[in-house]
């Protein structure tokens, strides 16, 4: 059978680029409304995509001379909007990103468990222990624990949490769940009749040695950053041989990196509207997001100096050797420091940025499917919603007449369309 293609959209805010909210086509105004959700779910929905996707930012924006005023790329609850969204939509998954370190285990059991039975069995969770430094300030704390320390509290939380879910009883009676470990401790149970999915769909996207080790013993699907089919074929190989050496079958995981992209009638027009749209860039916001991309605060830094390379290496939160390898370039360069964040806010994770034709697009998400480099993608429009628009309506016929992405949802749960046994 040929092999088919999952998709996700990632709908963080009003689009991909910080820029994106200034397009012409872009309705930044809309996005504190309900109307947006459901008519960009059911987009999403008519695209026949796996599922949405949403971030969660736990940091202040305001917070150590950052710029709220600047809020181009708004984060609501996520769980709440999908929630929302899930009263509008029959089919699509929804999943929920939430932070194993600022949270307890009882608490966002609960939650998942009730967006997993309210929608028949759509949730998943997008598990992460949070980079962002300044995190810690709205929990009570000066710093947040060190990435060991925070990777070894997700495994406990994450065993926690599925203990609750599996103890949940069709008769209504769950079994007390008691778990003790070195960072939770948890007496608890599961009120309410067996989720739809028995669990949520378990997502996981850090990069860092610690990350890919917990997603080799604990995802379901991995998002990821590949700005090469290359790049994408070693991380899928990488990921495949840790799943095999935890005990797991590694076809029973779905990697989907990130997709960012443009689309025109002509490839040349393509390139044309996103030079656009990066000049549409507003430089001390780019300067922000780079930060938050490369773990390290760049408030204070003169935008026309050259990019300060040795002090973020020294200081970032993020594995040194991705920084390294993301900035050594540049910075030997000699790049100013503003100039280099307003054309780098496209790629800030390194995902892959696609300009060109819808069949284009197309034939290029079939031959990396085809080599092996992944089994989706994690669609990441530039702005919103008109950039999904076009996809929807002009990429998505052109897989589905190629035989690649389904006419039809093939069941009621998120598992169900991801092909993921419980």
């Amino acid at each position: 059978m040929t092999k088919q293609i999952h998709l996700w959209a990632f709908l963080q805010g009003i689009g991909h680029y910080p820029s994106g909210w200034r397009h012409a086509d872009a309705t930044p105004q809309d996005v504190f409304s309900m109307d947006y959700y459901k008519s960009v779910g059911q987009l999403a929905e008519r695209g026949r995509f796996d599922s949405i996707v949403f971030g969660d930012q736990l940091q202040s924006r305001g917070a150590n001379g950052h710029t709220p005023e600047r809020v181009a790329i708004p984060t609501l609850d996520p769980i709440a909007l999908l929630a929302a969204m899930g009263a509008v939509t029959k089919h699509i998954g929804l999943v929920a990103t939430v932070s194993t370190t600022y949270f307890e285990p009882e608490a966002v059991a609960e939650r998942f468990a009730t967006l997993d039975r309210i929608t028949g069995g759509r949730a998943g969770w997008n598990i992460v222990t949070t980079a962002h430094p300044a995190s810690a300030w709205n929990f009570g704390q000066d710093e947040m624990p060190e990435k060991s320390t925070r990777y070894a509290r997700a495994n406990e939380f994450v065993e926690a949490a599925c203990g609750l879910w599996d103890s949940a009883s069709s008769d209504g009676n769950p079994a007390p769940v008691q778990y003790r470990g070195e960072h939770i401790t948890m007496d608890a149970s599961m009120p309410g009749p067996l989720l739809p999915q028995g669990r949520p769909i378990l997502v996981q996207a850090g990069q860092s040695p610690d990350g890919r080790a917990f997603a080799a013993a604990t995802a379901e699907a991995i998002f990821c950053p590949a700005p090469t089919k290359e790049d994408g074929i070693a991380f899928r190989n990488d990921m495949h041989a840790r799943i095999s050496a935890a005990g797991r079958d590694p076809e029973a995981v779905k990697i989907m990196p990130g997709l960012s992209f443009i689309l025109a009638d002509s490839e040349e027009e393509a390139i044309a509207k996103d030079e656009a749209i990066l000049d549409l860039a507003d430089e001390a916001l780019c300067i922000e997001y780079l930060g938050e991309s490369i773990g390290f605060w760049l408030g204070g830094h003169d935008p026309k100096e050259p990019i300060p390379f040795d002090d973020i290496v020294a200081g970032t939160e993020f594995p040194v050797a991705d920084i390294t390898r993301m900035l050594e370039k540049p910075a030997a360069s000699g790049i100013a420091l503003g100039e280099f964040a307003s054309k780098h806010v496209r790629t800030p994770r390194g995902h892959t940025v696609f300009r060109g034709t819808p069949q284009q697009l197309a034939d290029r998400m079939i031959d990396w499917i085809d080599s092996g480099a992944c089994d989706g993608f994690t669609l990441q429009p530039a702005y919103m919603p008109g950039e999904l628009e076009i996809f929807v309506d002009q990429v998505v016929p052109l897989l589905q007449q190629a035989g690649r992405l389904r006419l039809d949802y093939p069941g009621p749960t998120l598992r169900d369309t991801m092909g993921i046994a419980a």
